[in-house]
């Protein structure tokens, strides 16, 4: 049983983070979006800042969210609002830790972000729901051998 919910618990992860990293690649596209058109360069400039937040989000949310995961799975803890703040939380302090909005300003042609710590916090607690709906609810049911998968 716990094999299985390794393998739950991990792909869940790698889910949630690739949900936070859309979600903040659309935050940061957002405003660009107006005068967004069909050329090619212009979507494939949306796929690049997708993969950069995707990647910036499985960087440096990974081993703080592995933590939160085990400590959930420990003491039980199956609230949404653990994953969603927990999540929030991960984003801003990996947001503080790093020097994003600068990369992104000097990477990209978008105007500037004045909205950075807001835009992944909102990402940090959209992976911490995705992690939630996938794995987050039934943490720690491992433990019991009667419990209904």
């Amino acid at each position: 049983m716990f094999i299985t919910r390794f393998f739950v618990i991990l792909f869940s992860l790698i889910f949630a983070l690739l949900a936070a990293g859309i979600a903040l690649a659309i935050g940061i596209m957002a405003p660009e979006l107006v005068s967004l058109s069909a050329d090619p360069i212009e979507k494939f400039a949306f796929f690049a800042v997708a993969f950069f937040a995707t990647s910036f989000a499985g960087m440096s949310a990974f081993i703080p969210s592995v933590i939160l995961i085990a400590v959930a799975e420990t003491f039980d803890i199956r609230s949404i609002f653990y994953y969603a703040i927990g999540g929030g939380l991960i984003a801003a302090i990996a947001w503080f830790m790093s020097d994003i909005s600068l990369q992104l300003e000097n990477t990209t042609d978008l105007s500037p972000i004045t909205y950075g710590l807001q835009l992944v916090a909102a990402s940090g607690i959209i992976g911490g729901f995705f992690y939630w709906l996938l794995a987050g609810r039934k943490a720690g049911r491992w433990k019991d051998p009667y419990a209904a998968a």
